[in-house]
């Protein structure tokens, strides 16, 4: 991986640095889970200890737990009805005067059609207010019923549901049912029967005595008053009303019902219970914001509730051009991250407040005296509810339990809150060095590519420096700056050295012309003195020496002023395949022992060049070939168009070149292969070819021969247009 990275570039190098700065925003991340984790879990504790404290105020309470005692948060089912308790005797006679207050806890219904409560029909035609009393032996019902037309019972009638009537449900604990009517002939003292399933036949001939009812008239229909006795409401009993209304004393057809209960038959009627003033007084006391606390009994039934458990809150409209530019993309960027992050939502659907029984298996282990807390998601899964219970004891006795039911999302909220700013200032700080690490890092790679274009400029791919400095705007005051003066001072040394060496050809052909003149004349001074040394082989030696030693100098001032020569000559138009049949005619006579053949077009090559420096080069070319042909071997010398350019190539037999000096065969002091000890070779040749080539924006290349032993060198020089 190390080795991986140290291959990149700077570029990359960058931004992998930059990409690396995710890492915060993932430790703030994971800080946020840990703050959350934290705070669910300060928040369970919390919700216990509260429901602990609860269940000490409500220990060894034995009579809040009757089970004929409620209050009006009670979640009993919706047809459980509610007695208060009565300040003062009733005196059953169709009257409310003697019931006080009570009456301002009147239930009301409405409605034109069977057990239906309708917004939208006529209460002045048909409606029912009803209130339920409680003394120390009795329960008092209050019927008051708005009627536009009141009919009686027909005494000629068999069937008792022929009249306005109130119909009265009473299911005993062990779930049997009995069905009483209350009829009246006239106002006054109603008649009461146990009658059939149908509401029609009385199953006994004469009313019921134990319960007593009073009719009278009231300007907008009447109103009954009815007595129970409170030990037939036992433990578990249920009582449900049903008023009907008859409105042609002729046909007498039922035309509405209002009941208290969901449905006339085959239902469980409503518990009486007995509110408690107390109880109501505590519950109220107990209620805190944004929690729900149950009561349940040790049959898991609900006693009692309060709270809720969303209590979203409103915000003050605020117009937005009173906003600035900045608050309102603040916003629209809080809207992006509503969607990203999905932000708790203040209304989620959960266990209604209308249910009589909580079966959950944590409230059966809390009745068995275990106080527990846990999480569960609400019924539509879009909240997470902590729910935390206790027992409530009464000595070694569990009467019921406390459940504290409370929303994590004001801890989602928050969770919400710290992600979507973490989230915001992450991206635009990211964003802020990203952009700055870009910048950088573009200015950085064009000040290193420049400072490596200029440097590879300054030297020519054969080593010789042509810039002895960089440009002064490459020096800023860092590293690269540094950098910068560090190459052009190597610069500057190198170009004095290279001064040096281009000018030693010269002097050193100054510096030893006057020796080898001395030499060489002294040597003819020798054999003219002494004719007999002529043939002498000594004689021979040195006259061989002084003159490899004046065709070395000559080489070397050939191949150093050959590029000085060059820029000042200029080019001209040309046909490079009549020049080289020119020049390899002269061949013949110069090189008699060897043979050349010449493979030109049919027609003109024409380029721009000069005539003198391709001829040099042609020199060269065929110098080293015979240098290494066998006499016997022909050099062939080949002039083609290939690729439009013009291409020369000459082919000799002999050696091979070995791949380590093919590529640098074309620079300067390199040779290879045996040679002519009488001549001299400096490996300077082939390096005039490729001078020469390249100022005619040509290329040299070499190879050996695909089909037999020897070695061919290519000249490629662009076509005139």
């Amino acid at each position: 991986m190390f080795k991986l990275f140290r291959s990149l570039s700077i570029k990359s190098k960058l931004t992998w640095i930059a990409l690396s700065l995710l890492i915060i925003p993932w430790m703030g991340y994971q800080y946020v889970q840990e703050i959350r984790g934290f705070l669910l879990r300060s928040q369970q504790d919390a919700q216990l200890l509260a429901a602990n404290g609860i269940a000490t105020v409500l220990n060894d309470r034995s009579e809040l737990f009757n089970p004929t005692t409620g209050v009006q948060e009670l979640l009993g089912a919706r047809n459980d009805l509610y007695a208060h308790a009565l300040k003062g005797a009733i005196q059953l006679d169709g009257q409310a005067e003697d019931w006080g207050e009570t009456v301002d806890q009147f239930n009301y219904y409405t409605g034109s059609t069977t057990f239906s409560c309708d917004a939208g029909d006529d209460p002045d035609s048909f409606s029912l207010a009803n209130v339920i009393g409680y003394s120390d032996d009795d329960l008092y019902v209050l019927f008051e019923v708005n009627d536009d037309e009141i009919v009686y019972r027909d005494l000629s009638l068999l069937k008792l549901d022929t009249s306005d009537q109130i119909r009265m449900l009473l299911q005993l604990p062990r779930g049997e049912l009995r069905h009483y009517l209350l009829v009246a002939r006239a106002p006054g003292r109603m008649s009461i029967y146990l009658v059939d399933e149908n509401w029609e036949l009385p199953l006994k001939g004469e009313p019921v005595t134990t319960f007593i009812a009073e009719l009278a008239e009231t300007p907008w229909g009447y109103r009954v008053e009815l007595r129970i006795p409170r030990n037939i409401i036992v433990r578990r009993a249920r009582l449900g009303y049903f008023v009907v209304d008859v409105d042609n004393p002729e046909s007498r057809q039922v035309v509405g019902t209002l009941s208290t209960s969901p449905r006339e038959a085959n239902s469980k009627p409503g518990q009486v219970l007995l509110n408690s003033p107390e109880l109501t007084k505590i519950l109220k006391a107990l209620d805190r914001p944004h929690s729900r606390i149950w009561i349940l009994d040790n049959d898991q039934r609900v006693r009692a509730v309060v709270g809720g458990l969303s209590a979203p809150m409103e915000e003050t409209p605020i117009n937005d051009a009173e906003r600035s530019f900045f608050a309102r993309q603040y916003l629209r960027a809080e809207a992006f991250f509503d969607r990203l992050l999905r932000r708790p939502s203040d209304q989620f659907v959960d266990v209604p407040r209308d249910i009589s029984h909580r079966p959950d298996r944590i409230f059966t282990r809390i009745l068995k005296g275990e106080p527990m807390v846990e999480a569960r998601p609400s019924l539509d899964g879009k909240a997470q509810i902590i729910v935390a219970g206790y027992p409530i004891r009464s000595g070694d006795e569990i009467l019921g339990a406390v459940i504290m039911e409370q929303s994590s999302n004001a801890i989602m909220a928050e969770q919400y809150s710290l992600l979507r700013n973490l989230t915001l200032v992450t991206i635009l700080v990211f964003a802020f060095v990203l952009t700055a690490l870009v910048i950088f890092t573009w200015r950085l790679t064009v000040r290193i590519r420049r400072l490596y274009t200029t440097t590879e400029k300054a030297i020519t791919p054969e080593g010789r420096v042509i810039e002895d400095r960089i440009p002064q705007r490459y020096y800023p005051k860092d590293e690269i700056g540094d950098l910068s003066r560090s190459i052009t001072s190597m610069l500057t040394r190198l170009s004095g050295y290279t001064r040096y060496l281009e000018g030693m050809p010269d002097t050193l052909a100054h510096e030893m012309n006057n020796p080898l003149n001395v030499v060489s004349s002294s040597l003819e001074i020798l054999e003219n003195e002494l004719p007999g040394i002529t043939g002498n082989k000594h004689m021979q030696r040195a006259q061989n020496g002084v003159n490899r030693l004046r065709a070395i100098l000559t080489a070397l001032t050939e191949a150093a002023n050959l590029e000085d020569a060059m820029r000042d000559e200029a080019k001209e138009r040309l046909d490079l395949a009549a020049l080289v049949a020119e020049v390899v005619e002269g061949y013949h006579s110069v090189y008699d022992e060897h043979t050349f053949q010449l493979q030109v077009g049919s027609g003109p090559l024409w380029i721009e060049g000069n005539t003198d420096h391709l001829a040099q080069m042609l020199d060269k070319l065929v110098d080293n070939a015979v240098q290494f042909t066998p006499r016997e071997c022909p050099i062939i010398i080949r002039v083609r168009e290939n690729q439009g350019e013009a291409e020369i190539m000459v082919l000799n037999e002999g050696p091979t070149i070995p791949d380590n000096i093919r590529k640098h065969v074309f620079d300067p002091m390199v040779s290879y292969g045996k040679t002519n000890a009488k001549q001299s070779h400096l490996g300077l040749g082939l390096f005039v070819v490729r001078l020469i080539s390249e100022y005619h924006h040509g290329t040299a290349s070499i190879d050996n021969r695909p089909d037999r032993d020897g070695v061919g060198v290519t000249v490629s020089i662009p076509k005139a247009a």
